[in-house]
């Protein structure tokens, strides 16, 4: 069927050139390069080649990127057998990109539910001047995570008896001077189609990515295609480099038609630097859960409403009250003299601290009297943060 178009593509084209009346432009030049498409000229003109500066540079970004990007995968289980592609591959989980000379980093939610020591990294060879061109699977071991920003950190091993493929990081960038309208682009493994890019522009700054117990801040908006799978691979600007890590969609369908939104890099390399000297990243901890700030809103308390303390926590030490058989407790009214208004004002400043600081929290506080009648009192409080329990 294939072969069968192409003729009466070709046919259509001859047909053309027949009922033309040519001349040294316009109609002529058009059949050409119908002709050139179809296959049926052997050299093409210059003009026909020729790309835009915006396309060259394009194209370069990806040259210069791919051999830093990677396809993060695990091992197979038993009975599992690969891939049922030609290529042979491991399951596909997400993306991820070289760091330095032996790490890989991805979405800390890429390699949550597998094994620290089932992890493959494959690395796309591009000395193979191919259209089929060959890939390298490596062991990965991970050396630390940061839930909290859905940061990974995976160690590359090389085979037995061979050295290590040649490691290529990715130039950093800084997503602190990032501008809206600049162009971007996501390159990955979407739907397990390994080193697809796709561009855009940054559409906003600063969005809140609210995926787990605590807000990730500062998160950067792009409309460039990020789809299942490029979770974990690398937001480039235009001279290619790292200005962010691809980690969500935030769709209201429900399927990957959205807004895509990426970690900004200085998040990320702060991050890292912390994993890669000590396996983990320590926060400043009160150990309080907040009530959603529907509640606050509703009960038109102003501040946040703490829900529980931790047991043994500084919060729990200090002497914040939780809420009690439905009774309001304390609500969070400041922070070191800066206004609470949601949860995420609470966790910014929180990450602006580290484990021994000391904090100073503002509490609205109801006393109910002996009368019975209700009083509000403001209470402040200076509390030693601990560090954040560490994830198993």
């Amino acid at each position: 069927m294939r072969r069968r178009c192409g003729r009466w593509g070709a046919l259509a084209l001859v047909l053309a050139a027949r009922s033309c009346t040519f001349s040294a432009s316009g109609p002529r030049r058009r059949v050409v390069q119908g002709l050139v498409q179809a296959g049926l000229a052997r050299a093409a003109p210059a003009w026909a080649e020729a790309r835009t500066s915006e396309e060259r540079s394009a194209a370069q970004v990806f040259r210069d990127a791919t051999p830093g990007v990677v396809s993060v995968s695990r091992s197979l289980r038993p009975g599992e057998r690969r891939r049922p592609a030609e290529d042979g591959l491991p399951p596909s989980l997400g993306s991820g990109f070289v760091w330095d000379e032996s790490h890989v980093v991805t979405n800390y939610h890429v390699v949550r539910d597998i094994g620290p020591q089932d992890i493959q990294i494959v690395f796309l060879d591009t000395s193979v001047k191919d259209d089929m061109p060959t890939r390298e699977v490596l062991k990965g071991e991970l050396v630390g995570t940061d839930p909290f920003t859905d940061t990974a950190v995976v160690k590359v091993y090389p085979p037995v008896g061979k050295r290590l493929v040649p490691m290529r990081p990715l130039p950093l960038g800084k997503s602190s001077s990032l501008e809206v309208g600049q162009s971007v682009f996501a390159i990955g493994n979407p739907f397990g189609l390994d080193h697809s890019m796709s561009k855009g522009i940054i559409s906003g700054k600063s969005r809140t990515l609210d995926i787990g117990e605590r807000p990730i801040q500062g998160c950067i908006q792009t409309d460039a295609s990020i789809n299942p799978g490029n979770s974990g691979g690398p937001l480039l600007d235009a001279t290619g480099r790292v200005i962010g890590v691809n980690t969500a969609i935030l769709t209201a369908s429900g399927t990957s038609a959205g807004v895509g939104l990426a970690i900004p890099v200085d998040t990320v390399k702060k991050n890292v630097d912390l994993i890669l000297k000590q396996g983990f990243v320590a926060r400043g901890f009160l150990g309080i859960t907040f009530a959603p700030d529907a509640i606050s809103d509703a009960l038109q308390i102003p501040g946040v409403v703490v829900f529980s303390v931790v047991p043994n926590s500084p919060a729990e030490r200090a002497g914040v009250r939780p809420m009690l058989n439905g009774t309001i407790g304390d609500a969070i009214t400041a922070l070191d003299s800066t206004p609470i208004k949601s949860g995420t004002d609470i966790f910014r400043l929180l990450d602006k601290h580290v484990p021994g600081d000391v904090v100073s929290l503002g509490l609205r506080r109801a006393r109910r009297e002996e009368s019975g009648d209700t009083t509000v009192e403001q209470v402040f409080l200076n509390i030693t943060l601990s560090s954040t329990p560490r994830r198993k």
